[in-house]
């Protein structure tokens, strides 16, 4: 299992943790999906969310792991933003989790403004 690998299933078991009805799934990339997908859909709270995981390497940087997130990745997450949805990269299991959190709150106060 690949360090992205396993920083995907734990981000993935800590989003349902937090968020017991939450829904999630892993990317796994092929040839039959659009290049630059996400690595991991969320719906919480009825937010969507995209997380482009990026696990450091020994010795990197999250500035320097982040950064590794192609343009076509980076494309991505804002194509979703554009439709609605939320999007980020994340190299941590806690900012994924503060990613989905400020998500959701924007939400909430987007719907309250419809009212």
């Amino acid at each position: 299992m690949t360090p992205e690998t396993r920083l995907s299933k734990k981000i993935r078991e800590a989003i349902s943790a937090t968020w017991p009805s939450a829904w999630t799934m892993k990317v796994h990339g092929s040839e039959y999906q659009p290049a630059g997908t996400p690595d991991i859909f969320a719906l919480v709270e009825g937010t969507f969310v995209g997380l482009e995981v990026k696990a450091p390497q020994p010795g990197e940087s999250e500035e320097h792991a982040r950064g590794r997130a192609t343009r076509l990745q980076l494309q991505r997450i804002e194509e979703i933003k554009r439709a609605g949805g939320y999007g980020a990269v994340v190299v941590s299991v806690e900012e994924a989790l503060d990613t989905i959190h400020e998500a959701a709150i924007a939400k909430r106060k987007e719907t309250r403004k419809r009212k």
